[in-house]
């Protein structure tokens, strides 16, 4: 898969990392930190950025376009328009598990459409939080902010599910 790198705007990645849930908490000078191991990528549609059962390799926040996610629930190595299991747009993010962790990746994420994404390398980011304890704790912890909500939806989730199956 070749995507193409393009110019750096390094203002909108900022801002646009800033009203991420999993950087708000950072000052704009750490959030400017970050931004710069930004790599723009322009994908067009039909992209495959994330492949399931690989190990990956970064953060990606989608600037322009859509995604969707898909899991190849019956493994029959294609992920039918059925195992679309989400889609995501204008200033989400995915891969966020693949800087903390050496786990495969539980889905494919494809582009939709054409797609302008951010993409944040996991060697640089590791790279960066080692060399500032400061802004690793409190990147980590809103990391752990962000999994825990996760979390608490997910039993809010399977409490309702339970619910209605008695």
């Amino acid at each position: 898969m070749e995507l193409e790198l393009t110019g750096f705007g390094e203002f909108e990645g900022v801002e646009l990392l800033q009203k991420l849930h999993l950087f708000q908490k950072l000052t704009f000078d750490e959030t400017s930190r970050l931004g710069s191991i930004i790599q723009y990528l322009d994908v067009p549609a039909g992209t495959v950025v994330i492949e399931q059962n690989a190990l990956g390799d970064a953060l990606y926040v989608i600037a322009k376009g859509e995604v969707h996610i898909s899991r190849d629930a019956d493994e029959d190595g294609k992920h039918e328009t059925n195992e679309v299991i989400g889609k995501l747009g204008e200033a989400e993010l995915f891969g966020e598990m693949s800087l903390i962790d050496d786990v495969l990746t539980s889905a494919r994420v494809t582009t939709a459409t054409p797609c302008r994404l951010l993409k944040m390398p996991r060697s640089a980011f590791e790279s960066m939080l080692a060399a500032d304890d400061k802004l690793a704790v409190k990147v980590y912890r809103s990391f752990i902010r962000t999994m825990s909500d996760r979390l608490r939806r997910a039993n809010q989730q399977l409490s309702k599910a339970t619910v209605f199956q008695k």
